[in-house]
């Protein structure tokens, strides 16, 4: 357990003058600077072990074969599996599937069935594609009281699959016309409903606004403790042990049928669309870019208390 302002966990960070790490109750009014603490350990913790930020991959069980019946989930560290963290980039991912292909509903966001009659010739083909969630803007505002307010712009990309002998992969050109491209670039213009509809996706954001956080800190040479760190409990899901590491493809298909004159003949056509991506909370910067706002955020007398997560500057030198 640490010392922290009581709450539901979120946080503002404040940056002293020295080098100092504080946090203070999060002000209502500015939502945008609140910090969740686990989140913030927890992409410390990513940032020391793996070197950048976290990734997840929704993955076909055998490469050959998207129209497999399993899909397998990857988390990069692999200690995010079974971890509240690592669940988070798994809904939101599988949220944005579902909203893809039609399983679930957004009001003003289309699913790739919207386009699917305006397909013609290779788009009525069955078609695999993989689409993620990526972190496209990332900064800091520091106020006036040096409270740190992250910025962060998500987006979703999208590429059509092609087979290759280690797997499927990337094909090196996507129309921008494939519905899965539009469906990605509608939640990338309306991310923010999304976010407010589907709660997972709400969580990513959250994730995103933590490890932008954390990275500018340790850009700033803030130093984490290492003993704190280790200690941290990271919340894991129910399931505990038994946490399912595999899952149902998601795929979509539907059928049509035509009739072709000239032979006197009634055919079928079945289109399968099968769906896979993940998560990319790469920072798009090698730096961090910050900006100071005049206006301070904190109330007058607000307690702030050191952030054990950092070795806080005073000891740092005394040791």
């Amino acid at each position: 357990p640490m010392d922290l302002p009581k709450g539901d966990g979120r946080i503002c960070i404040v940056h002293e003058p020295g080098g100092r790490v504080s946090c203070a109750p999060a002000p209502a009014r500015v939502p945008e600077a609140a910090v969740n603490v686990s989140y913030l350990a927890c992409s410390l913790r990513i940032l020391q072990s793996y070197g950048r930020e976290p990734q997840f991959s929704l993955d076909p069980k055998d490469p050959h074969n998207l129209r497999g019946d399993m899909q397998v989930k990857r988390f990069y560290p692999e200690w995010l599996e079974g971890s509240v963290f690592g669940e988070v980039l798994f809904q939101a991912d599988y949220n944005l599937k579902q909203l893809c292909l039609g399983d679930i509903k957004v009001e003003g966001l289309p699913s790739i069935l919207d386009f699917e009659d305006k397909a013609d010739g290779p788009e009525k083909e069955g078609r695999a594609a993989r689409q993620w969630f990526v972190l496209r803007k990332a900064g800091i505002k520091r106020a006036a009281d040096n409270v740190v307010v992250p910025y962060c712009e998500m987006a979703v990309e999208s590429r059509r699959l092609v087979p290759s002998r280690t797997g499927y992969t990337d094909a090196p050109y996507t129309d921008p016309g494939e519905p899965f491209v539009r469906v990605a670039e509608a939640v990338t213009q309306r991310f923010a409903e999304a976010a407010r509809s589907l709660p997972a996706v709400g969580e990513l954001f959250e994730i995103a606004k933590a490890a932008t956080v954390a990275r500018y800190l340790l850009q700033c040479g803030c130093r984490v403790d290492p003993q704190v760190l280790a200690r941290f409990a990271l919340p894991q899901c129910p399931e505990g042990r038994g946490y399912a590491t595999e899952i149902p493809t998601l795929k979509t298909a539907r059928r049509s049928s035509t009739v072709n004159f000239a032979e006197g003949q009634l055919r079928l056509q079945k289109q399968e669309r099968s769906m896979h991506g993940g998560v990319d909370l790469g920072m798009p910067t090698k730096d961090i870019p910050d900006c100071k706002v005049n206006q301070p955020l904190l109330g007058q007398g607000t307690l702030k208390v050191p952030l054990p997560l950092f070795v806080q500057r005073a000891a740092a030198v005394a040791a």
